[in-house]
């Protein structure tokens, strides 16, 4: 029932939507995982996998929803080919990018305010993660980076590639396989929120502190999830070579404005 509240025209005519339910959907499914409380021992030490069930019951209603999508966006396009009308790729693609942007946001936001309200190692899963990742940016367990270090530079863009590159796979291997990436980058993002949030009413503000590169890093995944997709897609249903050679193009473009992205948000985060 969740997945199919939202209809593709709605979301057309209005991609915000999109927010309220990915919110909507990840509150859900994170209620869900607390009546899952899962542990297991690695290496003598005890890890609570309940955050893992979060991303997982998050990913299941919007897998349908979000491939209906990208389906309807590739008809679309292919329509446009068949009738020779041209128009720019982000033109056509806007409304796609916004819609994601938008359910990676609400599912961000979701994972902040139950991050900060449940148990701290409700989500011990995703702040493993956080402190792995700051170690890996800063090359030490201070997880400080250093401001202005072309090494801390090379170190987010490489990091953030390789997460775009397995965006771009999972979503041209199954469709809506992105979804994953986008989920579980969210969760992360959110609990981090969520754990440097000193009341609920101050997670508006700490968020406001990740939205300068968090908003490029997100659009570059996002770019690879959509160029998968639609290639997806395209090999799926299309019968016309020169079809398949404008929508290969138009996915490329995306790509590469993608890893554009991606070198802003790297900028960003390490010279501002």
């Amino acid at each position: 029932m969740l997945e199919s509240i939202l209809s593709f025209r709605e979301v057309e005519k209005s991609p915000y939507l999109t927010f309220v339910w990915a919110l909507m959907i990840a509150t859900v499914g994170i209620l869900f995982a607390t009546q899952l409380f899962y542990r297991v021992q690695i290496s003598g030490v005890s890890f609570n996998l309940t955050g893992i069930f979060a991303v997982i019951f998050t990913i299941i209603p919007s897998v349908y929803f979000l491939t209906t999508v990208i389906k309807k966006e590739e008809e679309i396009e292919e329509e446009a080919c068949k009738k020779h009308y041209h128009q720019g790729f982000f033109r056509r693609h806007e409304k796609d990018l916004l819609m994601f942007l938008f359910y990676f946001l609400g599912v961000t936001v979701a994972f902040s305010i139950w991050s900060f309200v449940l148990p701290t190692d409700f989500f011990q899963v995703q702040i493993a993660k956080i402190i792995e990742i700051r170690t890996s940016v800063s090359g030490d367990v201070t997880g400080i980076m250093t401001k202005g270090s072309f090494p801390s530079f090379l170190a987010i863009f490489t990091n953030n590639l390789e997460v775009m590159i397995f965006a771009f796979i999972f979503s041209l291997l199954f469709g809506a396989g992105a979804v994953f990436i986008i989920v579980w980058n969210a969760s992360i993002l959110g609990t981090a929120i969520g754990e440097l949030s000193k009341s609920v009413f101050e997670i508006p503000l700490v968020t406001l502190s990740f939205l300068p590169h968090g908003i490029p890093e997100i659009v570059g995944y996002l770019c690879a999830g959509l160029a998968g997709g639609l290639i997806s897609a395209a090999i799926l249903r299309c019968r016309s070579t020169n079809i398949l050679k404008i929508i290969f193009i138009d996915s490329l473009k995306i790509l590469l404005l993608g890893v554009f992205f991606i070198l802003i948000a790297a900028g960003i985060e390490v010279y501002f």
